[in-house]
């Protein structure tokens, strides 16, 4: 007579081998846990209190396939929060420094029945079962992961290009700024008036005595808003709106979508009706301001999880 384990109890949780199911023992209700969690949660249970290595994980959990570190702590904090855990806490996945993870406070349990020499046949057919059952979530698993990677490179695809939208942005923008400060010396200087306004109202207000030079200049500024500004500005919610999994990954993602947004509709609304408008501008004043240090969030975000 042999004991076999057939499942591991931790906190509150039970992991059923036998039935590949994660309950929650406090409520008594089935958990929706994905294949690479069960395998996840099975390997910290088979080898705790020991903690494992990540190089060791990662191996188990994408066989013969690269994946960046990205994928295992992505993969850790989704488990972590299935468990009403966290990084910061830790309370059941802990983050060993240099070694590895493990999980806390694992108990094994074992039925003897399951191997009971006098069982034989049912044991055979058990085992037939269960190869099926492994056959079937392997080629399902490989099925995942082939998805998950695709979308995963999906994801850098999309920021890298939002990145580069967003560097034509910033170009035009320096350029604008750079006749606008050029527009407002000249209506200065010649009418002999100082700027006290925002820049939309103040170039407004004196755009039926502009003279031929700066009405030229103000033409350029509309030129730069409705190319370079418009069209990277569009093309940048668009890749919002195709690809979601961009909000979970840069924190000011959402506020640059409704900046942007906001921008757009005052582009088709105003700006596109009004040869007076030299300029538009977006800002504090429409309680939408450009969330500050987005763009670097994007190509912080690009050097720590883009392939190389």
């Amino acid at each position: 007579m042999k004991a076999t384990i057939v499942s591991y109890s931790f906190s509150n949780f039970e992991l059923d081998i036998l039935g590949n199911k994660l309950l929650n023992r406090a409520d008594n209700t089935e958990l929706n846990v994905t294949n690479r969690q069960f395998v996840l949660l099975r390997i910290l249970c088979e080898h705790s209190p020991r903690p494992v290595s990540k190089d060791e994980l990662v191996a188990t959990l994408w066989p013969n396939t690269h994946v960046s570190d990205w994928s295992l702590s992505r993969l850790i904090s989704d488990t972590r929060k299935l468990l009403n855990d966290d990084g910061e806490n830790q309370t059941l996945i802990r983050t060993e420094r240099g070694v590895g993870f493990v999980l806390k406070g694992v108990v094994h349990n074992t039925n003897t029945k399951i191997v009971e020499n006098t069982h034989s046949n049912f044991s055979f057919r058990l085992n037939k079962i269960l190869v099926f059952v492994v056959l079937v979530l392997s080629f399902t698993f490989i099925a995942w992961n082939f998805a998950k990677q695709n979308d995963e490179q999906d994801l850098v695809n999309a920021l890298q290009k939002l990145s580069e939208y967003q560097d034509n942005t910033y170009t035009a923008f320096v350029a604008q700024v750079n006749r606008r400060n050029e527009l407002v010396e000249m209506v200065k200087t010649r009418l002999g008036v100082e700027k006290n306004q925002q820049y939309e109202k103040f170039f407004a207000q004196y755009f039926p005595q502009f003279n031929q030079q700066e009405q030229f200049v103000c033409e350029q500024m509309r030129a730069i808003t409705s190319t370079g500004l418009m069209q990277n500005n569009q093309n940048i919610v668009d890749i919002l709106n195709q690809t979601p999994a961009i909000f979970d990954e840069i924190q000011q993602a959402k506020a640059l979508q409704q900046h942007l947004r906001f921008w757009l509709n005052k582009y088709h609304s105003v700006f596109k009706q009004r040869e007076d408008m030299c300029l538009l501008y977006v800002g504090v004043e429409d309680n939408v301001p450009y969330p500050s240090g987005v763009d670097f969030a994007v190509k912080e975000w690009l050097s720590t999880n883009a392939k190389r």
